[in-house]
């Protein structure tokens, strides 16, 4: 059988799964990129998306593209308590400093 769509649902299984091991390995850098894609593809593809061999295939890739946005919010908030640590450090260790140099 034929398809009569430009995309089949394998695309969406891969970015599915290309989205899973972007977030495993913290790459934000190639998530954007499928994050990109996979909005173009339901943008461009949207009239075929509820059609019984889509909508499975979507929800999936839906929850994956959720548990991506989840880890790089974590991650993010963790960098900025690193952040925090480091510049709460970095003011007592001037403060010494400055106080060594009065000292002096």
């Amino acid at each position: 059988m034929v398809s009569k769509h430009k995309v089949s649902p394998e695309r969406f299984r891969y970015l599915a799964q290309l989205i899973h091991i972007a977030t495993k390995t913290q790459d934000w850098h190639s998530l954007k990129r499928y994050d990109l894609q996979l909005r173009e593809l339901l943008k461009v593809h949207k009239p075929y998306l509820k059609e019984p061999h889509f909508v499975a295939v979507i929800a999936d890739v839906k929850a994956e593209h959720k548990s991506a946005l989840e880890a790089l919010n974590k991650a993010i908030g963790d960098m900025e308590t690193d952040m925090n640590v480091v510049n709460a450090q970095h003011e007592r260790a001037k403060a010494y400093q400055l106080a060594m140099n009065l000292e002096y």
